[in-house]
């Protein structure tokens, strides 16, 4: 069996150990174990549960909700859990993009090297327009409104 002690929850879910620790005293997190020692040890599944109440917390609902909403509804903490996932890639990768810019505009402006960047580049956005026409149809389809 797969388990955490808190720090290294923390580094996996992107959040502070003292975050874990206002989580469990919240009633949002549970330890599957406690050590000898009075060290808490987390399941397999609370990287992705933590990843639910982040995005739960950003909708703007209160923790009380959250704890109902996370105790009565796995296939609801497996959704969001994954769609904050994808939510932190994008920000990653939109970091990247930033950083990519950035090193394009460094190269000499007639050099085949930048000609080929900016054409891999334009084939990004491309992949991203089609991407957002996908979550906008998603968005679409299941009543979601943009706002």
């Amino acid at each position: 069996m797969e388990r955490y002690r808190v720090s290294e929850l923390a580094r996996l879910s992107g959040v502070g150990p003292r975050t874990i620790d206002f989580y469990t005293n919240q009633g949002l997190l549970d330890p599957v174990e406690r050590s000898e020692g009075g060290h808490r040890f987390y399941g397999a599944d609370a990287p992705q549960r933590i990843r639910a109440i982040k995005a739960l917390q950003e909708s703007g609902l209160p923790l009380q909700e959250i704890r109902v909403r996370l105790s009565t509804s796995t296939p609801a903490v497996k959704v969001l859990s994954h769609a904050e996932q994808v939510r932190e890639e994008l920000l990653r990768i939109e970091q990247e993009v930033v950083t990519l810019g950035d090193q394009i505009a460094s190269l000499p402006p007639a050099s085949e090297s930048r000609a080929a960047a900016e054409r891999s580049l334009r084939a990004s956005m491309l992949c991203a327009l089609a991407l957002a026409q996908k979550v906008a149809s998603i968005m679409s389809d299941s009543h979601i409104p943009f706002a």
